[in-house]
């Protein structure tokens, strides 16, 4: 997956530290209308065989109101890609290396608010809608009108895509809707599993994700009692 590693370590530094802060503030206040707050690490598959990796900073309430930041960042195949596409074909000391079909790089950055609903002592149910900034790239297809026939260099061979392609950066604003479903394993630390929806004009994406959550989890005590 072509992650960005500068730019996923400084989203991750500055959702964990505002995380971090936010706990300080507000997480153990009792006054406070919040519930828990923590950050979630996640990773999954999503649509056009693509595979999505995730930061996101969670606060429920006790209202029963739950609001997140997130960030994406997904790679996905290109949706524009024409019919009659080949990307042509490359061969290293008799091996085929084969030609890959174009991908996309996309980020997302969004605030999203719902409900979530106890299922247990330490589950809950969470559903959630808001707005996206996309920031992606987007391909442009011309037809090569050069010359197609394979050739060869002692211990390399290869045959051109019939198309060029140019990459453009392109930002819009989307809409997100996603839900999850959060275990409360320690007062610290969870596990989640969820489900996501991202339209935008540039490529909207379905996909689903596993997820790591720490921070102020709120975990109800066990209660014993004496005989």
């Amino acid at each position: 997956m072509k992650l960005k590693t500068n730019r996923l370590i400084q989203t991750a530094s500055f959702l964990f530290l505002f995380c971090l802060l936010s706990i300080a503030s507000f997480g153990q206040t009792k006054q406070t209308a919040l519930n828990k707050i923590y950050l979630q690490i996640g990773a999954g598959s999503c649509s056009h065989k693509g595979m999505v990796g995730e930061f996101d900073v969670q606060a429920a309430f006790k209202n029963n109101w739950i609001a997140s930041f997130s960030y994406h960042n997904l790679e996905m195949d290109d949706k524009n890609v024409p019919s009659d596409y080949d990307p042509g074909e490359a061969t290293f000391l008799f091996i085929p290396l084969g030609g890959s079909m174009p991908t996309i790089e996309m980020n997302t950055y969004s605030l999203t608010a719902g409900k979530y609903t106890k299922t247990g002592k330490n589950t809950w149910l969470s559903a959630e809608g808001g707005i996206s900034l996309v920031k992606g790239e987007k391909i442009n297809y011309t037809r090569n009108t050069g010359d197609l026939s394979a050739w060869s260099l002692i211990i390399i061979s290869g045959r051109p895509s019939n198309y060029i392609t140019t990459v453009e950066n392109k930002t819009t604003m989307g809409g997100m809707l996603k839900a999850n479903f959060n275990w409360a394993f320690a007062s610290f630390a969870g596990l989640g599993a969820g489900v996501f929806a991202n339209v935008n004009s540039i490529q909207s994406a379905v996909g689903y994700e596993v997820k790591l959550s720490l921070g102020w989890m709120n975990r109800t005590k066990k209660v014993t009692t004496r005989k």
